[in-house]
């Protein structure tokens, strides 16, 4: 799976293995331990172990981001569900009750 497309047409099951997988080579990579990544984050190294190996589909999303914090991921998080951008219409609606130039009104004289 190396696209967006693929992850978008694939099972969730499937989606889950390979982002252990991705996990666990990540975490290998970076020289952390399971035990290391179990007491940061106060999850079993069952719980992990099972997850990098695909055979957990329950794990909470608690769990998904602390492991992500444990290895230093969690900032990626922002691109998963970005934020929305104001809708241009709005925008160009906010843009035209907004006054362009100042009114003068009435000027006395004297």
């Amino acid at each position: 799976m190396s696209t967006t497309t693929d992850v978008q047409s694939q099972p969730p099951t499937r989606v889950i293995i390979m982002l252990g997988q991705r996990y666990k080579a990540t975490r290998v990579a970076l020289d952390i331990t399971q035990k290391e990544v179990s007491e940061k984050t106060g999850i079993s190294m069952s719980t992990i172990r099972r997850f990098e190996n695909g055979l957990t589909f329950n794990l909470t999303l608690a769990h998904f981001i602390a492991l992500l914090q444990a290895i230093g991921f969690a900032a990626n998080l922002e691109d998963v569900i970005p934020e929305m951008l104001p809708d241009p219409n709005e925008l160009f609606k906010l843009q035209n009750k907004q006054r362009k130039r100042a009114s003068h009104g009435k000027r006395g004289i004297g």
